[in-house]
């Protein structure tokens, strides 16, 4: 099956922040309330995902299981002028199953999500099989969001 990828731009959720210009490290008021709701709707999302798949999340090469706090953060979710941004990859499945590269994941996952930020901090992307049940799930929890499909490239 081929994989598509599900972007969550974070103006669905920070409906009244222009969401292009949140900074981790910025303690501006109205930023961190937006990167709080953010948070607190990333978490809630992939507890809602864990559970409704009996999936735990992974690194693509390491075997230990990763908490929903360490995809659900700062680091992970949003840029910093300072800092930057550390492209990761977390990858949602009933076990862990080692990839070399994000290819190999393309070419070999089964029932699997692969979780990816985003260079600029703005959204969140959930990669899935095309027409598999994940893709459906994500979909209709989504239904008032204003979604992006866009296609996997396994260069990142």
């Amino acid at each position: 099956m081929s994989k598509i990828g599900i972007g969550v731009d974070y103006s669905n959720i920070c409906k009244d922040y222009n969401t292009a210009y949140l900074d981790r490290d910025n303690k501006d008021p109205a930023t961190s309330r937006c990167m709080k709701k953010v948070l607190d709707w990333s978490s809630k999302f992939l507890d809602d995902l864990l559970k409704e798949f009996g999936y735990s999340l992974y690194y693509p090469s390491s075997s230990v299981a990763v908490k929903v706090e360490d995809v659900s953060s700062k680091r992970f979710l949003f840029y910093s002028l300072e800092k930057e941004i550390t492209l990761q990859s977390f990858v949602a499945a009933k076990e862990y199953v080692e990839y070399a590269s994000l290819g190999v994941w393309e070419s070999d996952s089964k029932n699997s999500i692969l979780i990816q930020n985003d260079e600029d901090g703005s959204c969140v992307y959930f990669f899935v099989d095309e027409g598999s049940l994940e893709k459906k799930w994500i979909e209709e929890k989504l239904k008032n969001f204003s979604l992006d499909e866009v296609e996997f490239t396994a260069n990142r």
